[in-house]
């Protein structure tokens, strides 16, 4: 299996992605679903001498000139070709590519929507959008990159998705906050392969960043943990139980939103965590739980996420549960390293004993404070 990392694009991938849309007009051409693609010149002037509007006649007369160099007869030509019709594959590959020598971006774009509206099988998209995405890395081209992409046409989510793994960081993640920030905000689905790319890069501080700006939780902050069913499929919001032998769901309890897990005492599920960003210094965590059956094999520990390495821990001992299955006020305090410590894992952990006992625990009000 491949396992190298996705190749990123960037603003240097400019001029080679424009030289590959010639090859994709090739392709484009002979694919043309017009009923005579391809006619010579000599064709094509004759049947403009019978219908001066003839757009398949036109385009070839059009890219005649621009083999001649005549490009502002070409662009003439071809503008027309595309005004009467979406449809013309050769004439917007030639336009897309003048448009983008020409700094023209709102016209590269409008050709590139273009082709790929007509292109539902996919067949351009290994050349447009490396095409596009290198756009992104352009601080003059981006405006217009968003702004097409505002408009949610068919093929967004597909490019968003190979914008967030292959394009380069920063101007990805201004693709995305300029989306975020208009009428058509992407969803957690689109902007979470580029978030969690970040983290997968060990940027934790630069996903953070990228993550507020983007997803825009209420107070922009991750540091509110309170517990929710709804993940954006970001580590900066609480992920769920998953896997053999544990569940986990948000309830309203005792007046608050507690997080309630199941666990089977035996099994190594992945149970609920969400990911910090916390700078060097001493921290306390508390909150309060309530336990049924078997609870000492689960334990909320806060562990670097660089290393693994656990830095605060509290274990959840039924001997601390008062009969009737009260409240019980917790805590955990940590010390967060100043080296190979840029970011923390808030987690639940299962310590998995020998036979199966299973066991309920709930948790709310979780609060994190700077200080001893």
């Amino acid at each position: 299996m491949d396992t190298a990392a996705p190749r990123k694009f960037s603003a240097s991938d400019g001029l080679a992605a424009v030289a590959g849309l010639v090859l994709a007009g090739v392709v484009i051409w002979t694919a043309s679903d017009s009923p005579d693609p391809d006619p010579s010149l000599a064709t094509a002037l004759s049947r403009l001498a019978g219908d001066p509007l003839d757009t398949d006649a036109l385009r070839v007369v059009g890219l005649d000139r621009a083999w001649r160099g005549d490009i502002r007869g070409a662009t003439r030509l071809l503008s027309f070709v595309e005004s009467r019709t979406w449809r013309d594959g050769p004439a917007e590959v030639w336009l897309l590519g003048h448009r983008l020598d020409r700094h023209d971006y709102d016209g590269a774009l409008k050709a590139a929507d273009s082709l790929l509206r007509r292109d539902p099988d996919g067949e351009v998209r290994p050349v447009l959008f490396p095409a596009l995405t290198a756009l992104a890395a352009y601080p003059e081209a981006r405006p217009a990159l968003s702004a097409r992409l505002a408009k949610s046409p068919w093929w967004r989510d597909r490019f968003l998705t190979f914008l967030a793994t292959h394009g380069e960081a920063v101007g990805a993640r201004r693709v995305f906050a300029d989306l975020a920030g208009g009428p058509t905000p992407p969803s957690p689905d689109d902007y979470a392969p580029f978030i969690n790319r970040l983290v997968a890069d060990q940027d934790h501080a630069g996903a953070l960043a990228a993550w507020r700006e983007i997803a825009r939780p209420p107070g922009g902050a991750s540091d509110n943990l309170a517990f929710s069913d709804v993940s954006d499929h970001t580590p900066f919001t609480w992920s769920p139980a998953a896997g053999v032998g544990a569940t986990s769901e948000t309830t309203a309890l005792g007046g608050a939103t507690t997080l309630r897990t199941d666990y089977d005492g035996f099994s190594t599920p992945d149970l609920p965590s969400r990911l910090l960003v916390l700078a060097p210094g001493s921290y306390r965590l508390t909150w309060r739980d309530k336990v049924a059956g078997t609870s000492d094999r689960l334990t909320w520990r806060l562990r670097c996420a660089d290393t693994g390495r656990v830095i605060g821990q509290a274990q959840t001992s039924p001997g601390e549960t008062p009969a009737g299955g009260a409240w019980v006020e917790k805590s955990l305090t940590a010390e967060v390293p100043a080296d190979s410590c840029r970011a923390q894992w808030l987690e639940l952990a299962a310590s998995p004993g020998e036979r199966r006992a299973p066991g309920t625990l709930w948790s709310t009000g979780m609060t994190l404070r700077s200080g001893p």
